[in-house]
């Protein structure tokens, strides 16, 4: 312990230097433990020896070796009185420590030796072995297949990472491989200063590059299971980390179909981390991407079986980066091992880099003179041009060894001319020229169907761009449109057309039975009244919902979060009007608002309004992709527990007092007799609405088609609402024609009617029609606005055809981050470069 206290512990500033408790806590140790080993009390055995080491930030296999030569002497006990340097904390600790293990009067407790005797608990232990052999034998069966299910889904996993990152490398495989390069970063060492006291300016020196034969990935990665790969952009990371990714995958799959998988490798991006824990955002990380529940991701943490292959360290915000770093510092002492992925063009993200401390780096060289010449080769006559203009101008090299160039050279110079090659310049003025020509070149390429404008297209594309990048993402999923792709203003329109549409369904369904059972002979009432009623309500909740919105935006643009006056404000603010339309309606245009059809719509609205109410504790603007039953369905706790369980109450109670007066109005209004029709109806449609509550809509992360959450959230809504008029018809009918057999059908079937289609409307809205409404008013803002088509999904389709975007499963991403950063310039600036006939954009 005094080599580890003089070569890691004195090596750190002396403000990194851990205390005695945040040494135990990093390493799963009690403090007494730790603090006589320090002090010479106790010799560590290996495993919290290593555990020590690591949290010191040390190489477990390299003192490995030194346990085991230091155990093998097994030196004499220190003397009294010598003892090697306390760590900061030790005075303080060691006595409360002491006073915890040691005995009455201060001393400390005897440690057993390896000699000594242990105690005995025979009947203890002969009765422990029993139960736990009568539990085994009970839960045999269980346990085989629990294991057996759990060994299905990981190898389901590692298929799957297997397929995605066959998709990733087949393109960089289709024209010509190149076979990368490698250094070895290995830190510098400086002769002259003594071990483990080097200084300040020593520990900073840059690493020292050492080459190495080794071109595999993964032969670089088995020494150590702990890598971090670097190079400039466009030099294969993502390529070379898909590749470990898809190799032990492959690995893990040759191992027999009864054999549980040793790990489970997956192949992530960072650029979604914003600073949360990394077992959280590995969670959320890998229910997006492989659709595998957050139960399954903690347990193979737990049980030290996650490999994470993590790419793009580089695009986590840059508020969020060091926060990163610890998290996977962090991460890797529970994985088995880890590889990351960053770029090292600005000093500072390689210094970010260094801090995560791994066992190996790399940094991937450029492709030599030969390997491009050999690229170029592979398709010689379609890239004649390349040659000639390579020869001509050496200063081209330094543009061509970068394997992400060499692909967007041979997709845009392919049996033409390489002009923009020939014109002078910078690297970068060299590089946005070949990315205008590419993108000119794609446009360019026909489609078998008819196609907007390459100025218009190349508009969109460049909004698509620019938002992403402001975004901090990279893939767009077409289904997940949200409010935030809005200003704040154009938010206001989505927000109240989903309520609004609802809120006049509401209204115009019960206008509309009322004027058919009208002209049946089934009621007596004016319909005008009813109309008058229901357009009056109309207008009060346009206007509630316009005030609600527009006090949202000023609360939001103020910065603070609305606490008070919510509801309370919108209402006020339109109450002047609903006073006003009343005196219109009662004194000017004489209006009964007691006649029954101006009753049913009234009480028909109070319904609807209460289950809006309660929707607004559930996500019901999310899209419905999958669907399940349960008993106790989550909710958000938008107020405390105690205040969030009065509030519940309240909502279920107004549901069923607005279910049992509009059941027992209508039903005592159609059919009077027997008295107890509307209250046995009202209970059965109570219930039945009840139980549909209990379906708990979710997202699915694996769509196979773009747009697929959409389709089926439309899917599920239609399927609510059919369901919801057919159960409702159904047993009102029944209900009422059981119970009133003399009276004749045709009047239940009006009750039935006007309930069931309410109850299909409410269904309809609540699980699906809300998010879908939703989502078309966002589409259609964006296309008004001019930032995208109508019919998007056509056009991203258009896209790929002409290698503009690629496709992963429902996604669209570019081909390259520098060329999603060279599409997001304005357009203004694009548009002379790429089309240059085109006009100014149209705003």
């Amino acid at each position: 312990m005094r080599r580890v206290h003089d070569e890691l512990y004195e090596e750190l500033d002396p403000a990194d230097r851990p205390t005695v408790t945040a040494l135990a806590k990093a390493g799963h140790l009690s403090r007494s433990y730790v603090s006589e080993c320090f002090s010479g009390k106790r010799r560590p055995s290996l495993k919290p020896f290593l555990s020590m080491v690591e949290a010191l930030g040390g190489n477990p296999a390299e003192w490995e070796p030194r346990w085991h030569r230091a155990d093998a002497e097994r030196p004499e006990p220190l003397e009294a009185g010598e003892s090697v340097p306390s760590l900061p904390g030790v005075e303080d600790e060691e006595g409360a420590d002491s006073r915890e293990s040691g005995l009455a009067d201060g001393t400390a407790r005897p440690v057993p030796g390896p000699d000594d005797p242990l105690p005995r608990y025979p009947f203890r232990r002969l009765a422990r072995k029993l139960l736990a052999w009568v539990i085994l034998a009970f839960t045999w069966h269980t346990r085989i297949r629990r294991d057996k299910h759990a060994i299905r889904l990981r190898r389901k996993l590692v298929k799957e990472v297997r397929d995605r990152t066959t998709e990733h490398l087949r393109p960089a495989e289709v024209h010509h491989y190149l076979q990368p390069t490698f250094v070895l970063l290995t830190e510098r060492r400086e002769e002259g200063l003594a071990r483990g006291r080097r200084g300040r300016r020593a520990r900073r020196a840059e690493p020292e590059p050492t080459k190495t034969p080794v071109t595999s990935i993964r032969a670089l990665y088995e020494d150590t299971d702990d890598l971090v790969i670097l190079g400039k952009p466009g030099m294969g990371k993502t390529t070379q980390l898909a590749r470990l990714a898809h190799r032990l995958a492959v690995e893990v799959l040759e191992s027999t179909d009864d054999q549980s998988p040793p790990h489970v490798p997956v192949f992530l991006r960072l650029d979604t981390y914003r600073g949360e824990p990394a077992e959280d955002w590995l969670v959320n990380a890998m229910s997006r991407e492989y659709g595998v529940s957050g139960v399954l991701v903690r347990t193979w943490l737990s049980e030290h079986r996650l490999l994470p292959v993590l790419d793009g360290l580089d695009e986590v915000p840059e508020a969020d980066r060091s926060k990163c770093v610890t998290e996977l510092r962090r991460l890797r002492r529970v994985c088995p091992g880890m590889a990351v992925g960053c770029r090292t063009d600005e000093a500072d993200l390689r210094r970010l880099a260094f801090t995560l401390r791994a066992r190996r780096y790399v940094e991937i060289q450029p492709p030599s003179r030969q390997d491009v010449q050999n690229y170029l080769a592979a398709d010689r006559e379609a890239l004649a041009d390349v040659h000639v203009a390579l020869e001509e101008d050496p200063d081209l090299w330094p543009l061509l060894q970068s394997p992400m160039m060499l692909g967007f050279i041979r997709l845009t110079y392919a049996n033409r001319r390489a002009d923009e090659l020939r014109v002078p310049g910078t690297l970068t003025e060299r590089r946005n020229r070949i990315f205008d020509a590419y993108v000119r070149e794609c446009l360019r390429r026909k489609r078998p169907s008819s196609d907007t404008a390459a100025e218009q297209t190349l508009t969109w594309l460049s909004w698509l761009a620019r938002t992403l990048t402001e975004r901090g993402e990279h893939v767009l999923y077409l289904d997940r449109l949200d409010l935030s792709w809005l200003s704040r203003t154009e938010q206001m329109l989505p927000r109240a057309v989903p309520n609004l549409a609802m809120s006049l369904c509401a209204l115009g369904l019960p206008v509309l039975w009322v004027a058919v059972a009208v002209h049946a002979g089934i009621v007596r009432t004016s319909v005008a009244g009813a109309g008058a009623l229901a357009a009056a309500m109309a207008v009060t909740c346009a206007v509630t919902a316009y005030h609600s919105e527009k006090r949202a935006i000023e609360v939001g643009e103020e910065g603070s979060e609305p606490t008070r006056g919510a509801l309370a404000g919108p209402v006020a603010a339109t109450g002047p009007l609903m006073v006003l339309m009343v005196f219109l309606m009662v004194y000017v245009a004489h209006i009964d608002l007691t006649a029954p059809g101006a009753t049913v719509v009234g009480l028909a609205f109070a319904w609807v309004a209460a289950t809006q109410m309660e929707a607004s504790l559930t996500d019901v603007f999310d899209p419905v992709e999958q669907m399940r039953w349960t008993w106790r369905r989550r909710e958000r706790m938008i107020y405390t527990k105690a205040k969030f369980h009065i509030v519940r109450s309240a909502l279920t109670l107004f549901v069923w007092l607005a279910i049992e007066c509009l059941l027992g109005y209508v039903v005592h209004l159609v059919c009077p007799d027997p008295p107890w029709v509307g209250p046995a109806a009202a209970a059965v449609l109570g219930v039945i609405y009840v139980l549909g509550n209990q379906f708990e809509p979710s997202l699915q992360d694996r769509r196979p088609r773009p747009n697929e959450g959409v389709r089926r959230t439309v899917r599920f809504s239609l399927l609510h609402g059919f369901a919801g008029l057919t159960v409702g018809i159904v047993a009102l009918t029944t209900l009422i024609g059981l119970a009133a057999p003399g009276h004749d059908l045709r009047r239940a079937g009006f009750v039935a009617v006007l309930l069931g289609v309410l109850f299909a409307v409410v269904r309809g809205f609540r699980y699906g029609g809300l998010a879908v409404l939703r989502h078309w008013t966002i589409r259609a803002i964006l296309a008004y606005r001019g930032r995208t088509p109508y019919r998007y999904r056509r056009f991203l389709h258009a896209a790929e055809e002409r290698v503009l975007v690629h496709r992963t499963d429902s996604g669209f991403f570019f081909p390259h981050r520098l060329l999603q950063l060279h599409l997001a310039a304005p357009v203004e600036q694009l548009l002379p470069r790429v089309v240059p006939s085109a006009d100014q954009p149209r705003t």
